[in-house]
């Protein structure tokens, strides 16, 4: 069946800083939402010299669970049954957790996208002040993790995170609250979100310069620190995983690993090499694997105390595995240009497999035992593959984007093409998939494209105003709609007419 007859199918049936890198000032800024008054925002089209938005007072923070004491002398009443434990519900899940959906980072949504594509509502993150940002650019280059309750988590190149509703009419996403450690920017990284709701995003300062400092923050629902790790030194721009057992994965800049609890205490770190964008994926084994600048794949075995250091397993060179073709190469920055390492971040496949793309413009299966199962070569281009792939729900076919021959589909087993959708300008996205088998994925040239995952056609197109470069990879919504970023600061929310 075709993936359009199951999308009808369904629709009927369910329809990159201890404390900004130890300074004396307050670390946290809080900017409550816009007063209701304020002007409506043209969401079709980026604003010119945006005036700042308008700040009222921060809502009152939610006041604390009460301690419940037990019963006393419980045991010492005779022949009377124990009052029943009252057990409270399990929250429920987050609509995408993290970066590409689980810790395998598959890619793979159990929401339906939409069948057609109309621009919904928009916020511009650039017309928002932004005390002493981290970087000077309004570019939005990471992903959307989306609460439970379809609250958009999005992190800024200048340095805020971002808590945004869908108000449900008008042209506008309506701001929460917004966090910004002063000084520090996220960069690339996409937030997690604990199973409590706690939101866990990395910030560093000194941007790109030799003072560069992370920080792992973690947030209560209502953009209030809980606790801080500092990853040390190196620009923190990777997005954190979360393990099965709410243990956060995350690496600083110079490629140290950290395994933390969700309680702030961090459990065991290892070695790895400087990485970028690259997040920890996990092995359902609880082997972390970590692409790496340097060349490598890193594949991290936990310690078997409860504490210490984390045993690299084996690591895989690119280089040992080139292909017949020379990687397309230019001066560095930007990262990758050399064609040597990896800024992708790898999926894991249900057999162990893990898949990568390198700035070689090569896709990898490597076995879990480190050894090449195959490599597809992608049409060459500078700095090669960024996308991380997705992975179909079978297992079976690969989707990834690169820098050069738009979106490819590889057969997971095998490393054969199955099909091609040539897209104009690169790929940075990573795909996402919904439950019917939709192929979701951005551009540098401004659109988000939908794609039939068994043939390869296009199911839609749509164009972002001025068509605006879209790096992010696709949110998902339980309601049907999609929120990207752009590099103008925008955030979109894409649904149905």
């Amino acid at each position: 069946m075709k993936t359009s007859s199951l999308r009808l199918l369904a629709v009927v049936v369910g329809g990159a800083c201890l404390l900004t890198a130890c300074q004396s000032k307050p670390p946290i800024v809080v900017n409550p939402r816009p007063a209701e008054s304020a002007p409506a925002q043209n969401a079709t089209a980026p604003a010119t010299n945006p005036a700042p938005a308008a700040i009222t007072a921060p809502a009152a923070s939610t006041p604390p669970v009460a301690n419940i004491e037990p019963a006393a002398n419980r045991a010492s009443v005779a022949n009377v049954a124990p009052a029943a434990a009252v057990i409270a519900p399990a929250p429920a899940p987050a609509q995408r957790a993290m970066y590409q959906m689980n810790a395998q980072h598959t890619g793979v949504s159990p929401f339906i996208g939409p069948l057609k594509p109309k621009l919904l509502r928009s916020f511009d993150s650039g017309a928002m002040t932004v005390q002493a940002p981290g970087d000077p650019r309004t570019e939005i280059q990471s992903s959307a993790a989306i609460a439970s309750d379809g609250t958009i988590y999005v992190g800024t190149f200048r340095g805020t995170l971002l808590a945004l509703r869908d108000p449900g009419t008008g042209l506008e996403l309506a701001l929460k609250w917004s966090f910004h450690p002063e000084g520090a920017s996220s960069f690339h990284t996409t937030p997690a979100l604990g199973p409590d709701g706690t939101i866990y995003v990395g910030f560093s300062t000194g941007g790109a310069t030799p003072e560069a400092r992370g920080t792992l923050y973690a947030l209560d629902a209502n953009g209030t620190s809980k606790w801080t790790v500092d990853l040390g030194a190196g620009r923190q721009t990777a997005s954190p995983t979360l393990g099965p057992d709410g243990t956060i994965y995350v690496t600083s800049g110079t490629g140290k690993l950290f395994a933390i609890d969700p309680q702030g205490k961090t459990l065991w770190t290892a070695q790895t090499g400087p990485t970028v964008k690259a997040a920890p994926a996990l092995g359902l084994d609880g082997t972390v694997y970590v692409a790496s600048m340097n060349d490598k794949l890193f594949a991290v075995r936990p310690p078997t105390a409860a504490l210490g250091e984390g045993t690299i397993a084996w690591t895989f060179r690119f280089a040992d595995a080139p292909g017949t073709g020379s990687p397309v190469t230019a001066a560095v920055p930007p990262p990758g240009a050399d064609g040597i390492g990896s800024g992708a971040t790898p999926t894991v496949g249900p057999d162990g497999t893990v898949y990568i793309g390198a700035n070689n413009s090569n896709m990898y299966a490597i076995s879990p035992d480190g050894q090449l199962k195959w490599l597809f070569e992608a049409e060459r281009e500078v700095a090669g593959i960024w996308s991380s792939a997705a992975l179909s729900q079978d297992g079976q076919t690969l989707y990834f984007g690169a820098n050069k021959g738009g979106i490819y589909a590889v057969s997971a087993a095998e490393g054969t093409l199955v099909w091609q959708y040539p897209i104009v300008g690169s790929v940075y996205s990573s795909p996402t998939l919904d439950a019917t088998g939709v192929l979701f994925t951005g551009s540098t040239a401004g659109h988000l494209i939908a794609i039939d995952s068994a043939t390869g056609d296009k199911i839609w197109d749509y164009t972002n105003p001025n068509t605006v470069s879209v790096w992010t990879a696709p949110a998902l919504r339980q309601d049907g709609t999609i929120v990207i970023g752009d590099t103008r600061g925008f955030i979109r929310l894409i649904g149905a007419p």
